[in-house]
């Protein structure tokens, strides 16, 4: 019975934005049960979280084009809540597609974090790609 209270505790604590805070890159995904690598080895894509509730989301694919772009963040119950501030005006003419690089973009992703990573929950379609993003080294 111990045990089930404590795993009931531990999976029951909701993500603080402190824990967030600092540089995570992304590692890998999983799709359909499935954690793979990213499907391209030359995406860099990194979030900085800061401490004043903004977020910075980063990407290139290993050349000097870039799109980037800067939101409001908040967790509640395991949400991470964002809505995009600024984008970079010298992003790539591709970012312009890009729904997470529209300004006045809101979005509502489910988020986990373990002791070095956080796992996002993207929609797909009907299915979940989750995001694992591994704490930067600086």
């Amino acid at each position: 019975m111990k045990i089930l209270v404590l795993l009931a505790l531990t999976f029951s604590f909701s993500v603080s934005k402190a824990e967030l805070l600092g540089d995570w890159k992304l590692h890998s995904m999983i799709y359909r049960g499935q954690e793979m690598s990213p499907p391209n080895p030359d995406l860099h894509l990194q979030w900085t979280f800061f401490s004043n509730g903004t977020e910075r989301l980063y990407w290139d694919r290993g050349t000097e084009e870039f799109c980037e772009r800067f939101a409001d963040f908040k967790v509640q119950d395991n949400v991470l809540h964002e809505s995009v501030f600024a984008v970079n005006p010298r992003n790539a003419a591709e970012c312009a597609k890009d729904p997470d690089m529209q300004v006045g973009r809101q979005t509502q992703t489910k988020i986990q974090i373990f002791e070095d990573e956080i796992r996002l929950h993207m929609g797909l379609g009907d299915e979940d790609l989750i995001y694992i993003l591994k704490k930067a080294n600086r």
